[in-house]
């Protein structure tokens, strides 16, 4: 295919995956980074570069809408973005390694699979206004644990941002549009250093000067349309896209 043909189909998955993932809470690159490999380019370093560049872009833009709309508690955020910082860096490093990644695939895919059924079970979680779990050295503690662990895994593959979401659905007793507060911003910073790095090591602003702008126009559009929409519909509606976003995609990674 022609660059140009390549950046739209690129264009064209971005916008699609980057729109669910904003308005779903995440799991932008489970959707996004299988589509890349298959249409965009063959090399995985790569592939994972240009699907960086369009969650980077997705973040940042849904990010600045959250923190118009609503505050966050700024120890929290800076446990968050530290942790997942060394997470993510010890992901990036072991993917030069290229190790066999089956065994982990099923896992993954078992955890979106269980985390689908919870949902779909506990029928309030996320939806209604509860009291949030009190911020103090227990809770940073899980806070940053559970980014270290999850973000080792955004390195490797990305698309962890739903489970961090769920992660304060559940742990932290937030609904869903509250938890997003949290995530995006906090991945927009932790995608900014990633992809330098990634766009550095594989060149792809000089190699693919076209995908890449594409990318990044294609993900703001996505993230800009998929936030409004989550204040437009609500958290019930929120709830009910990532139940079928975490089962699809479990099902998926399952059967490979």
């Amino acid at each position: 295919m022609s660059d140009l043909s390549v950046a739209l189909t690129a264009g064209f998955i971005a916008i699609f995956a980057t729109l669910t993932g904003s308005f779903s809470g995440g799991a932008t690159s489970l959707i996004m980074f299988p589509l890349m490999l298959i249409f965009v380019s063959s090399n995985y370093l790569d592939a994972l570069t240009v699907n960086k560049i369009a969650t980077m872009f997705m973040t940042i833009a849904a990010g600045a809408i959250h923190f118009k709309k609503m505050k966050v508690n700024k120890l929290l955020f800076i446990v968050l973005i530290v942790f997942g910082l060394i997470g993510t860096a010890i992901g990036t490093y072991l993917v030069q390694y290229k190790f066999n990644g089956f065994l982990f695939e099923k896992m993954l895919a078992g955890c979106l699979l269980f985390t689908a059924v919870y949902l779909f079970i506990a029928k309030d979680k996320g939806v209604h206004k509860r009291e949030h779990l009190k911020i103090n050295f227990v809770s940073l503690l899980y806070a940053a644990i559970f980014s270290i662990l999850i973000n080792i895994v955004n390195g490797l593959f990305g698309g962890t941002g739903m489970f961090m979401t769920l992660f304060f659905v559940v742990i932290f007793k937030m609904t869903f549009i509250e938890s997003m507060v949290y995530t995006m911003p906090t991945y927009a910073i932790i995608n900014v250093f990633q992809t330098a790095y990634l766009a550095h090591a594989t060149n792809i602003l000089e190699k693919a000067p076209l995908l890449a702008i594409t990318m990044a126009v294609c993900g703001t559009l996505g993230g800009v349309i998929g936030t409004r929409l989550q204040y437009l519909k609500g958290n019930l509606w929120v709830k009910r896209v990532a139940i079928s976003v975490t089962f699809i995609l479990g099902i998926k990674t399952l059967i490979g």
